[in-house]
């Protein structure tokens, strides 16, 4: 059964241990080039005796065909006007003439066992030395957390169904990470 161990926290991830989830297991999300720059980004939870990330993905034009909540994922969005949007920003219109921005993607299908040691907590203050891009990505990170902050009791339950059905049925939905096969991997992985 997932719980929060404490609060809620974002982490990154080692890039190695995630390429080698990958090697293993297809539905990992990882890329060899571009990589090291871009974190992976998620919430971490707890079950029983092994502790999980719920990964945050950016959003997609795909996206915009999505509901806000499905049994796998979540649309992390805010409502705003379409002017205060920068040109590749991914929203849909609301029927009041304001839009939907997609921030993210919770893809509740992709989480995968973590262990101390392999992941970092991510700090989400603003810092005076902060550079423009890292202010805005903070202040991207902010309300992602806020959002999540409101939809976590409905991002644990479903995390909690979607486990359950495979490891009491042994059938992998299409997509999903395979958490039995994770888990022997992450009990495996000696970090480098």
């Amino acid at each position: 059964m997932f719980k929060l161990k404490d609060k809620l926290t974002f982490i990154n991830i080692n890039q190695e241990y995630l390429k080698y989830l990958h090697e293993h297991c297809s539905e990992v999300y990882y890329k060899s080039i571009g990589y090291d720059n871009k974190p992976y980004l998620g919430i971490l939870i707890n079950e029983d005796k092994n502790q999980y990330v719920i990964p945050i993905s950016s959003a997609k034009e795909k996206h915009r065909s999505w509901r806000n909540t499905d049994t796998d994922r979540f649309l992390v969005y805010e409502n705003c006007q379409k002017a205060n949007l920068s040109e590749n920003a991914v929203y849909k219109e609301n029927p009041d003439g304001s839009v939907k921005h997609i921030l993210s993607v919770i893809d509740l299908k992709k989480m995968l066992p973590i262990k101390e040691g392999l992941y970092s907590k991510v700090d989400l203050r603003q810092k005076m030395n902060d550079s423009t891009d890292v202010r805005n990505y903070k202040n991207l990170m902010n309300k992602e957390f806020t959002f999540c902050v409101k939809i976590l009791p409905q991002i644990i339950s479903k995390a909690n169904k979607l486990y359950d059905k495979q490891m009491e049925t042994g059938k992998i939905a299409k997509f999903c990470s395979d958490f039995k096969l994770l888990e022997s991997l992450c009990f495996k992985y000696k970090e480098k």
